[in-house]
């Protein structure tokens, strides 16, 4: 039998004896009836049981808060990209394919083309990874995957949507919980698209030249590290964070709105039992509600014909974790050589490398660390391109529908 264990029992068997011997002796005494001693004796026996949990979690939390000072102490402190969170360009960044047709992310390619080329706008907002922890330049970090994830289908295709250049904002802060993005990442959003139809003063205008074609939206990792926010005040919160997007400007009513889910943190390497089980407890309940308040949104939708003719126009995008994609291969069909339809062996995470060149062998000899920055908290290197094509995959899906 476990330490903890035989050190329990008997001291829940003591509390019970000694209990039964105090009450047995005030009963003879006093002559209590049979029902006031039992209720005294549950009641005394409760208390000291109580007293005896209580100490039980307070040790817990200790040890708890503990490991959570020395994960902060252990954790290096990784600053974001130049000109991130609320200093972002404010006309935003351009990621367009060159001369030489490779996609780059440099805004001076682009300032003696016509003000009217066809751009494709897509603003994210959030915490950390929208801010850029971990990497040094906005193109190496989630904004800038995301953008050139779009720009590889979008500016490529010569049929259908084309679009000649991906235009972006990223507007997010370290440590913002939900109802903090809310207050103070949701405005920058809003002046992006006020700014457009102010930039605008062309009355023949297309709509597309004035407004925002894509929205992603992180928020809920710093309600789970919050002790203070339960499941059901993150429900609140991201229910008045989707409206406040929403109502707050007619333009933005309609528009693809890409919700990420969270991390299992239960998996994530740099954090210690029982601590990475707790957190990732809390974080299983925070899904929960985000997945419930996004549920509720998208049954708003069917139902409103005016603004987006009944389709949906939210969307959970649930980030399987690397360690499961690592371990996975499956077949996949694709185009031979001879032009015949064959099976042929691809890993699937391929599909969200945005056309990066791995071998099976590769892939193979790949781990955690190549998709996480250097704290192995927020996603850097493989991890922001990945993370990326999953939120082009997820608006590809929505217009789909």
């Amino acid at each position: 039998m476990p330490t903890s264990r035989r050190l329990f029992y008997p001291s829940l068997s003591s509390l019970l004896l000694s209990s039964l011997s105090a009450h047995q002796q005030r009963r003879i005494n006093h002559h209590h009836s049979k029902k006031s001693y039992i209720d005294d004796y549950i009641s005394s026996a409760a208390k000291k049981l109580a007293k005896l949990i209580l100490r039980a979690s307070m040790t817990t939390s200790a040890v708890l808060v503990l490991q959570l000072l020395y994960v902060v102490w252990k954790t290096p402190r990784l600053p974001p990209p130049p000109l991130s969170g609320v200093d972002f360009v404010r006309d935003g960044r351009i990621v367009a394919p060159n001369n030489d047709g490779d996609l780059v992310d440099d805004n001076f390619l682009y300032k003696e083309k016509k003000k009217k080329q066809k751009e494709f706008r897509i603003v994210l907002i959030g915490d950390s990874p929208v801010e850029g922890i971990g990497n040094t330049h906005h193109h190496l970090a989630l904004s800038g995957s995301t953008a050139r994830a779009f720009a590889q289908t979008l500016t490529a295709n010569d049929e259908g949507d084309h679009y000649d250049c991906i235009r972006y904002w990223s507007y997010g802060k370290s440590g913002l919980t939900a109802r903090e993005i809310e207050e103070e990442m949701v405005p920058y959003l809003h002046r992006v698209q006020d700014s457009l139809l102010q930039d605008d003063d062309d009355d023949d205008s297309e709509e597309q030249h004035t407004m925002i074609h894509a929205i992603v939206l992180l928020c809920g990792v710093n309600n789970v590290l919050d002790m203070n926010s339960t499941a059901s005040s993150f429900y609140s919160d991201v229910h008045s964070l989707i409206r406040s997007i929403r109502n707050n400007n007619p333009r933005l009513s309609s528009t693809p709105l890409i919700v990420l889910g969270l991390p299992d943190f239960s998996k994530l390497p740099f954090l210690p039992w029982p601590l990475a089980f707790v957190l990732g407890y809390r974080g299983r309940m925070m899904q929960t509600m985000l997945e419930k308040a996004v549920r509720e949104v998208q049954l708003k939708e069917r139902e409103s014909i005016v603004n987006n003719e009944g389709k949906v126009r939210t969307l959970l995008k649930v980030i399987p974790d690397v360690q499961t994609v690592l371990g996975t291969i499956g077949y996949h069909r694709c185009d031979s050589d001879d032009n015949t339809l064959q099976m042929k062996l691809v890993h699937p995470l391929l599909k969200y490398l945005g056309g990066i060149q791995l071998t099976q062998d590769k892939i193979a000899a790949l781990g955690m660390t190549d998709f996480l920055c250097d704290d192995g908290f927020h996603p850097g290197k493989l991890g922001t391109v990945y993370v990326g094509n999953l939120i082009r995959e997820a608006y590809e899906e929505l217009m789909t529908q």
